[in-house]
């Protein structure tokens, strides 16, 4: 049975509304705060550091969504997935870009969507402790969490430039100075997951230095089995931190921090939904959002068909693909060099190792000025072999090695927080190096053809192709950057917030141990980037705000466009007339109308925030289809084979009859758009007697591309212009709805219960919007007993065990043999089940 987001959200929040009528005043206050407990969190207070200072989250005047240690373990969140399911205006998936698997990170946030590949040029960022981590949204254990704070809107005058949607900021709790804390937690599930994490805090030096050793475990038993026996969706993470803390005087902390965490996972839960077999755009017509009629054919034109529904060739389960590896793929990759830093990996899956350094110095001054210093170093190494087609035919494999190495560095002076004028300067300095191949890596294919053809018997030879790390860049970026809060009455506040940054990109080269060489391109922007805030609060229960913010995303270069020569680039510009090799900045214009509001002395709390976005620049995604000259590079790659091909001659393969024939690459080629974006956001939480509490969010996001080319989609859909057409990924509407009972067991114990139901509606999968995933609820429930120190817990998740797909997006269909002329002809969807219903125990134990 199907019920409408607005029905549902409707019924959910009768009770709540019923509640808060009939419940008498319930009142709650912040506690002082320290260096020490800055982050402590009061009964439904919380203190929030999204503008680098203590602010409660109430009076703090951006839209925030913030999670204390209490509430990240009553909820049972595993990680920024569960997080995001939760949280208004927030979407994070483990299938980040087109395909599943915890291989790429993309935090989107209020619609906004990428087609960029590199982390790089993503939209939203993840921090831990204020250091941004690249591409970093992935496997991160909760165990030292004290708070998760998702920002949404640009956030560029504090965290840079990658904060241009939003941000997460992961919080982390300092070791205690005075006693020797400790807690264990663990949980295992009907479907083999077993999850265990533990922290202990030592005092070493009482009220002046203390450690914490941190770590968790976490094995995931996958929830599907191909076709071939292998099981898909197996994850693996050992995590270990530890912090050290350090307090010698009651104005200075020291706070040193080191984590280490290993990924190892097989093949990911995913599937693969053909057009040409789930075909329902045939013989239909439709109007395009720029008002063109079109006849697409071979896709699928309406809502996804489930996984008990999709076609498949061999008409076994949709879920299923290759989980061991090709010996012909193996024997072409097996004397590629790797970066420095990348594990090996011989099997379908994903190795990664993940360091992390940061330290932190704070000191204020008895005038109530302060200095805070900050400056970390992040590296990553992941290599990851996948069945690229997601079929159980002999497609396409390919490895995508790819390492990671980011250096951060931040001092900031603060004036005392207690007068009416209250400002804050800093200087931040970022600096990255990212290898990666774009997308494909080390690839080949089990099947070339020199016509069309859906027959395997047709196969003529196996082609590998090694990667040339094409999509590799390094990152330079200078902030300065600034606040000004002024009181102009006890009720009304202007605030002036900015970041000057002068940010280079170098990208196109050949990674080398020193970096890459000289071949590479440098683009360099210089921006001032502004936050004007005006808030009224005409009491300390109400606070209104109007903002405007600029956002920056660097611009880019077409790798393949600054290296063509004069017969390639003929070729690029016949095809895609508007590509150049150098794309200008992202830009956004962001105003947003918010409101937080407590009532019936802090019973029921409400923010509901508005917001409009113009969005210019965007960099999409289009393909070229190209027959390259074999210069010196490109001498020993498929169609520039030496002897049978000169240097300087077209690309060429044997045909199989003697004779040589022309070689088309398929070339990713960035173009740019603009797109509107606005939506209302609703999160409310209640307490409805002195046992029952509530929490009710509704996200209503809408946006359009104004002016957006993206070719990827034109075999199918027959247009490329996506004007009047929304972004994919994220849908319109989504919400969720959270209570929780407690009440007395025995005169030791409490017993308690907790349900959440998600929404998350209707998604397109690509820019053409003629195929969505369906819209799905999730519930979850949770019954347990507590006493101080003990938690005893059967939980399930997935109560009614809903197959429709969690994630969704389009995806060119390999499983046919390789037709290079024609290779995206033929399209369908990658997407990712969700994991099926789990019954489980969790037990968390304090000493």
């Amino acid at each position: 049975m199907k019920f409408s987001s607005r029905n549902l959200l409707m019924c959910a929040s009768a009770p709540l509304a019923l509640g808060i009528a009939a419940s008498p005043a319930f009142a709650q206050d912040a506690q002082d705060t320290t260096i020490a407990d800055a982050d402590e969190i009061s009964g439904n207070t919380i203190i929030v550091t999204a503008r680098k200072r203590e602010e409660t989250l109430l009076e703090v005047p951006v839209a925030i969504t913030a999670y204390g240690e209490e509430a990240i373990e009553d909820a049972g969140f595993q990680g920024l997935e569960d997080i995001s399911l939760q949280s208004s205006g927030f979407q994070f998936s483990n299938q980040g870009g087109q395909q599943p698997g915890r291989y790429n990170t993309q935090l989107r946030f209020r619609g906004m969507s990428t087609s960029q590949f590199s982390p790089t040029f993503a939209t939203g960022a993840f921090f831990i402790d204020g250091v941004y981590i690249l591409n970093g949204g992935t496997s991160n254990s909760l165990v030292d969490v004290e708070r998760v704070e998702v920002i949404k809107g640009p956030q560029s005058a504090y965290f840079g430039r990658n904060t241009f949607g939003g941000a997460v900021n992961f919080i982390t709790r300092n070791p205690s100075l005075t006693e020797f804390n400790g807690q264990v937690e663990t949980s295992v599930d009907s479907r083999g997951t077993f999850d265990l994490s533990g922290i202990v805090e030592i005092p070493v030096i009482e009220d002046q230095l203390s450690i914490s050793l941190s770590g968790r475990y976490y094995d995931k038993r996958g929830h599907y089995v191909a076709n071939d026996g292998g099981r898909l969706g197996n994850e693996e993470t050992m995590a270990l931190n530890g912090v050290v803390y350090w307090e010698p005087t009651p104005n200075l902390y020291v706070k040193l921090r080191a984590s280490y965490t290993e990924d190892s996972d097989g093949a990911p839960a995913g599937a693969f939904v053909a057009g040409r077999l789930n075909d329902t755009c045939t013989g239909t017509t439709v109007t395009t959002g720029a008002g063109e009629t079109a006849m697409p054919v071979n896709y699928i034109c309406g809502g996804l068909p489930g996984p008990d529904d999709a076609l498949t060739e061999n008409g076994g389960s949709i879920i299923s693909s290759n989980t061991a590896v090709t010996q012909f793929f193996l024997d072409s990759i097996a004397d590629a060099t790797l970066p420095p830093g990348v594990p090996s990996i011989d099997r379908v899956g994903m190795e990664r190792r993940t360091e992390r350094y940061s330290a932190k110095i704070g000191y204020e001054f008895d005038s109530g000025y302060s200095i805070d210093v900050l400056a970390a170093l992040n590296e990553q190494g992941v290599n990851w072999i996948r069945d690229f087609d997601l079929t159980d035919n002999i497609g396409w494999f390919s490895r995508d090695p790819q390492s990671i190495e980011d250096k951060t560095f931040e001092a900031r002076f603060t004036s005392p927080q207690d007068q009416r004028l209250r400002w804050m300067v800093g200087i931040n300095y970022y600096e990255q190096d990212f290898i990666t191949s774009g997308g494909g890596g080390d690839a080949s294919t089990g099947c070339f053809v020199f016509a069309q053809t859906f027959d395997y018997a047709d196969c003529v030879i196996p082609l590998f192709f090694p990667n040339s790390f094409t999509q590799t860049d390094t990152s330079e970026v200078l902030g300065i950057f600034g606040a000004v809060d002024f009181d102009i009455t006890d009720t009304l506040t202007l605030i002036l917030e900015g970041r000057y940054q002068d940010d280079t990109l170098t990208k196109g080269g050949v990674p080398t141990a020193g970096g890459v060489d000289d071949s590479a391109l440098d683009l360099t922007s210089k921006a001032f980037l502004p936050r004007f805030i005006l808030r009224y609060q005409p009491n300390p229960d109400t606070n209104l705000y109007f903002s405007y913010a600029e956002g920056i995303l660097q611009g880019d270069i077409n790798t393949f466009l600054s290296a063509a020569d004069a017969q390639e680039l003929a070729q690029y510009q016949a095809q895609l007339p508007s590509a150049s090799v150098i794309l200008p900045e992202e830009k956004l214009d962001a105003w947003e109308i918010g409101l937080k509001q407590s009532l019936m002395g802090n019973k029921l709390q409400i923010n509901l925030s508005a917001y409009y976005y113009e969005w210019e620049n965007i960099k999409g995604r289009s393909t070229a289809v190209i027959n390259e000259t074999c210069d010196a590079a490109k001498l020993g790659e498929e169609g520039c084979t030496f002897p049978g091909v000169q240097l300087g001659d077209v690309a060429q393969i044997d045909d199989g009859m003697g004779g040589l024939t022309p070689f088309f690459n398929s070339r990713n080629t960035l173009t740019t758009g603009s797109a509107e974006l606005y939506g209302i956001e609703l999160e409310s939480s209640a307490v409805l007697s002195d046992n029952w509490t509530a929490q009710l969010n509704v996200t209503w996001a809408k946006n359009e591309y104004t002016d957006y080319e993206f070719n990827f989609v034109e075999p199918f859909a027959g247009f490329s212009d996506q004007q009047g057409n929304q972004q994919p990924r994220f849908p319109e509407w989504s919400g969720n709805f959270s209570t929780t009972y407690t009440d007395t067991f025995t005169q030791d114990w409490d017993w308690y219960a907790r349900g959440d139901v998600i929404y998350f509606g209707e998604a397109f999968v690509d820019e053409s919007n003629l195929a969505f995933t369906e819209d799905y609820f999730l519930v979850n429930a949770r019954v347990g007993l507590e006493r101080d120190g003990m938690r005893i817990e059967a939980f399930v998740r997935n109560l009614f065990d809903e197959d429709a797909w969690a994630a969704g997006a389009r995806w060119t269909d390999f499983s046919t043999p390789t037709f290079f002329p024609t290779l995206t002809a033929f399209q369908g969807v990658a997407v990712t089940p969700q994991d099926r219903r789990t019954v489980g125990l969790r037990v968390i134990a304090d000493f």
